[in-house]
């Protein structure tokens, strides 16, 4: 579509844009006859502070306006948008268009950009032209969110998730479950570990559940998460659980105008018998743990109970118990499980 309004008006500049409008983002954008680093600073930059975005939030879904009567350029000549990305392309700064709504993040704007200088005789026609295209433009739109629904519902991992070691999940960022290996789908209807109720994930640690639920909405939002592993208890075992976002959807080269919703792989194993060394120096750093209760911690984590530990150590079960509960102070835990999810964040990476 870009490439034949552009071919109808010689050296105007037609854009397709899918935007987020409350995050301020852009999702897809196609264009014809600008720079390829402008369009990157665009979306890199200038989408957040673009006068014209601002004022398509307020359009009615499927009508059509004109800059130069509606919102000119030169409302904004004193902005940071119009100094620092504006000024230099004269094709841009008078445009007509029409905006789609696809849902709440997803917001498709069709702008045909051309020189203010020939709004007097380029409005009307582009306006009329637009119109003429718009159940068709419309319709594509429908058929871009019907396809990414299509892409969604579609087993993405298919026989790979089997052979993931853990109970592996496919899920969006609202936990929504697309995907599960067997394991996750018999731990999900046991219940103690993971919970698949109303096809939503939710792990039955409420510590673990809100590191899930914040690190799921970071990941997916394209935001850098504190960590995507982290350990939890349940039942007096222990649990890491890691998060993964999934790759996005379609071929190399091949764009989607709606893209489907971002996704992560989830997966939960059990820590118990995985040799495990912890960092001495963070314990002791972090808890003034010493280097034989920093060890009683390594020998609990992988798995033995306090009567084995004693067998390793060669001391006596009291001493043990004696030991764990001097460590249970220093950590302010209460129970061997809480205790183990706690130390097995300084697991040392030799």
């Amino acid at each position: 579509m870009c490439r034949s309004l552009a071919g109808i008006l010689p050296g105007s500049v037609p854009i397709i844009r899918n935007v987020d409008l409350p995050r301020q983002a852009v999702n897809a954008m196609f264009v014809e006859g600008m720079d390829p680093d402008r369009v990157s600073a665009y979306c890199d930059r200038y989408v957040a502070i673009d006068p014209w975005l601002a004022f398509a939030s307020t359009i009615p879904d499927g009508e059509i306006r004109v800059t130069e009567r509606d919102c000119p350029s030169s409302a904004f000549h004193d902005s940071e948008f119009y100094a620092d990305w504006l000024a230099a392309q004269d094709n841009l700064k008078a445009a007509t268009g029409i905006r789609v709504d696809v849902d709440a993040h997803n917001t498709v704007i069709v702008c045909w950009h051309y020189g203010v200088e020939q709004a007097p005789r380029c409005d009307g026609p582009a306006a009329a032209v637009l119109e003429g295209v718009k159940a068709g433009l419309v319709d594509a739109v429908r058929s871009a969110a019907m396809l990414r629904r299509g892409l969604e519902h579609s087993r993405r991992l298919g026989p790979l998730i089997e052979r993931i070691d853990g109970a592996a999940v496919l899920v969006d960022a609202r936990r929504r479950i697309r995907e599960a290996n067997a394991e996750a789908s018999v731990a999900m209807v046991h219940g103690d570990v993971l919970s698949g109720a109303g096809n939503t994930l939710a792990l039955r640690d409420p510590g673990a559940q809100r590191w899930l639920e914040e690190t799921l909405a970071n990941l997916l939002a394209g935001r850098r998460p504190a960590a995507t592993v982290a350990a939890f208890a349940a039942r007096d075992r222990v649990f890491r659980v890691s998060v993964t976002r999934a790759p996005d959807h379609g071929e190399p080269g091949f764009a989607l105008l709606v893209r489907p919703r971002p996704q992560a792989l989830v997966v939960v194993r059990p820590l118990t018998g995985v040799p495990l060394r912890l960092d001495a120096c963070a314990l002791q750093l972090a808890f003034g743990l010493s280097g034989a209760e920093t060890r009683l911690c390594e020998i609990l984590a992988n798995g033995w109970s306090l009567a084995e530990a004693a067998g390793i150590l060669r001391i006596s079960e009291g001493t043990v118990r004696q030991r764990a509960k001097a460590i249970f102070q220093k950590t302010a835990t209460h129970r061997q499980g809480q205790l183990i999810a706690l130390v097995t964040r300084f697991a040392a990476d030799y």
